[in-house]
């Protein structure tokens, strides 16, 4: 029987395993991404979208009671980890070849990491 507590574990794996996944493709000097897909400004869709990921699973590292109790605080704190996670990770293409750090990619980020906190909190409310 899945219970809470084994959500609570996988989803911190995954959260893990998305900052590793996040860290891997800021180390590499092109996205393995088709050209044709692309089109002006679908990179800020990649970021929203990668950085939004890592932020509902990171979210769940808080207690559920806690998002019970205090949900601004529990989304104040993900979208601090987002926003100090997507610096570092400006920080790090800095030292890419080929690379470079936007503040534009990092708005991106941010934004996707608060809108995952806002379906989190959202979904902790209805249950």
């Amino acid at each position: 029987m899945i219970t809470q507590k084994h959500i609570d574990y996988v989803m911190r794996f995954m959260s893990c395993i998305t900052a590793v996944a996040i860290f891997s493709l800021s180390a590499q000097e092109k996205l393995p991404l088709p050209g044709s897909i692309l089109f002006p400004g679908s990179d800020k869709l990649l970021h929203a979208f990668a950085f939004g990921c890592f932020a509902f699973a990171f979210s769940y590292w808080l207690d559920r009671g806690k998002w019970a109790v205090n949900p601004h605080i529990c989304v104040f704190i993900v979208c601090i980890a987002g926003a100090v996670y997507g610096v570092s990770d400006e920080i790090h293409q800095i030292f890419v070849p080929g690379r470079d750090a936007s503040v534009y990619d990092w708005i991106a980020d941010c934004a996707g990491t608060f809108s995952a906190a806002l379906l989190r909190m959202r979904l902790t409310r209805r249950k």
